[in-house]
């Protein structure tokens, strides 16, 4: 994808946009609403065992895909672990980076019984967290909380480690 060309197309249809919509508040109230999940992005964890720092063979665009982000997740970005992410019986996701930023975290119906390592090193949640039953958290480390809007915290009746929020 070419950024620099898609904004020039964009701002070229809003150009023209704007010259033909007699009421061009609502016109760019609209758009900007539209933009404002610009960034955000789902990251699925392929590949099993590996580090978080890892992602070009383990954060892919799909469940399950071979398509890798260029990037690990961050603050805007959701973190999704699936059924199709590990393959065999406890495959470990480490973390191996301090101070991860995330919007949301979901481990849900994941197979195998996988290990999530924190390190007992921090993550930072700007959205909601829910951890599966079906695995397992190594090394708890801290989870903090940073969002001026709710969020979920579903432990999955798993040791936790430290919890702090900040608003």
């Amino acid at each position: 994808m070419n950024l620099h060309k898609d904004y020039n197309y964009v701002q070229l249809k809003l150009t023209i946009l704007m010259t033909f919509v007699p009421n061009k508040f609502i016109l760019l109230a609209i758009i900007l609403c539209a933009f404002s999940a610009f960034g955000q992005s789902d990251y699925y964890w392929v590949g099993g065992t590996g580090n978080w720092s890892n992602y070009s063979s383990h954060w892919a665009t799909s469940s399950g895909g071979n398509i890798f982000h260029t990037t690990t997740p961050s603050s805007n970005d959701n973190a999704i672990f699936d059924s199709n992410s590990f393959n065999a019986e406890n495959q470990t996701i480490n973390l191996n980076v301090d101070n991860v930023s995330v919007g949301d975290i979901t481990w849900n119906g994941v197979t195998h019984n996988p290990k999530f390592n924190m390190s007992s090193r921090a993550v930072i949640i700007y959205g909601s967290v829910k951890f599966d039953p079906f695995m397992t958290i190594q090394s708890p480390g801290t989870l903090k909380f940073t969002s001026s809007s709710t969020a979920t915290l579903i432990s999955g009746g798993l040791p936790l480690g430290t919890i702090e929020v900040e608003k």
